[in-house]
């Protein structure tokens, strides 16, 4: 399936808010995680029924709905119905080609964004839909495959004197926009190393397989340019938003994760010029190897039309040439035809052509 465009055949007819899957399925089976908590115990539950959701939120604490793969809609539907969801965040969280987005309804929040992974074997970016919801203290989180950036998130949910475990869902919400957000920085580090090894390499010998290393990062560069740039408005809607959902206290952590992000799409439109100079240099590289070449054979060219002429005048069939009967005639032809050819060298370097 396309990354930059998912095809939508699915949805094709079908009234807004039906619940049809858009995407590739990625698991075979869903499954549920909770994690309740306040700031002096915390349950986890890793395997949570489809008939547990009822009764899932504990008074007095906070928490943490995970769902792991988003191709049910029953589950969705079940899910939307519980906690009150709108119909068309229901349908969003179904379709895994939705623009990271925020979108704020009248008892929770909504967030699409997307989660990426590098391989370093093909370096191909793989990624996967993270939806968020936040409702009154508890977030629920679908994503399509358990690959996720959050254990240390986890991790910070086990020790009792951290903040996560002292604010709410909101807080919980910026936690997770924060570890992708580190995510895409790792990865925009790692092709930035990649493509300024590629210009000093392009500096040494320019070869063919540097320039198909362009464009695969350009095509890479490209697509965390689309899946990055729109995060940056989803963060300023956020912290932008009047709702109850948002503690003051977290305003300044999502001001702080703007400007991560907002360094993020600069370093990648750096990186971007970067590849496109590259191809410039590529280019500008074989044009000068091809000019190199022309003139070398230009200079021999032109070293032997005046041998050649001469050459050709004593190859003529004239019987009466007084030269041909000369003692000395063939000895002293060679002579002037190197004497042409070092004086036409001499001329050459005099003029720094060669």
């Amino acid at each position: 399936m396309a990354r930059f465009l998912k095809k939508r055949l699915e949805k094709k007819g079908t009234a807004p808010g039906s619940l049809v899957f858009v995407g590739t399925k990625k698991v075979e089976k869903t499954q549920l995680e909770f994690v309740a908590y306040n700031t002096a115990d915390i349950i986890e539950n890793s395997k949570v029924q489809r008939n547990d959701l009822a009764k899932i939120q504990k008074p007095g604490f906070n928490g943490w709905l995970n769902v792991i793969g988003v191709h049910d809609a029953q589950l969705v539907e079940q899910i939307g119905n519980q906690f009150a969801l709108h119909l068309l965040l229901q349908e969003d969280v179904l379709n895994t080609g939705q623009r990271p987005k925020f979108e704020e309804f009248s008892d929770h929040l909504f967030m699409v964004i997307k989660m990426l992974h590098f391989d370093k074997e093909t370096e191909l970016i793989e990624s996967e839909q993270i939806s968020l919801i936040i409702v009154k203290n508890l977030l629920i989180s679908f994503q399509e495959i358990p690959r996720d950036v959050f254990n240390p998130i986890r991790e910070r949910l086990l020790r009792p004197n951290t903040k996560i475990r002292q604010r709410t869902s909101d807080y919980l919400a910026f936690a997770m926009l924060d570890a992708i957000s580190d995510r895409y920085m790792e990865i925009i580090e790692t092709f930035g190393e990649r493509i300024e090894r590629i210009e000093e390499e392009l500096l040494e010998q320019p070869r063919r397989e540097l320039l198909e290393k362009i464009n695969l990062y350009k095509k890479e560069i490209n697509f965390l340019r689309k899946t990055i740039r729109p995060v940056r408005e989803l963060v300023s809607r956020f912290k932008r938003s009047d709702s109850e959902l948002i503690n003051d206290s977290t305003i300044p952590y999502l001001n702080d994760l703007e400007d991560h992000i907002t360094h993020a799409t600069e370093a990648i439109e750096i990186y971007k010029e970067m590849l496109n100079d590259q191809i410039n240099m590529y280019n500008s590289a074989l044009n000068n190897k091809l000019n190199d070449i022309i003139r070398v054979l230009t200079i021999f060219s032109v070293i032997f039309i005046p041998l050649t002429f001469l050459a050709g005048i004593y190859g003529t069939n004239f019987e009466y040439l007084p030269e041909l009967h000369f003692p000395y005639a063939y000895p002293i032809f060679w002579g002037v035809l190197i004497i042409v050819a070092l004086a036409m060298v001499y001329f050459f370097k005099k003029r720094r052509w060669m």
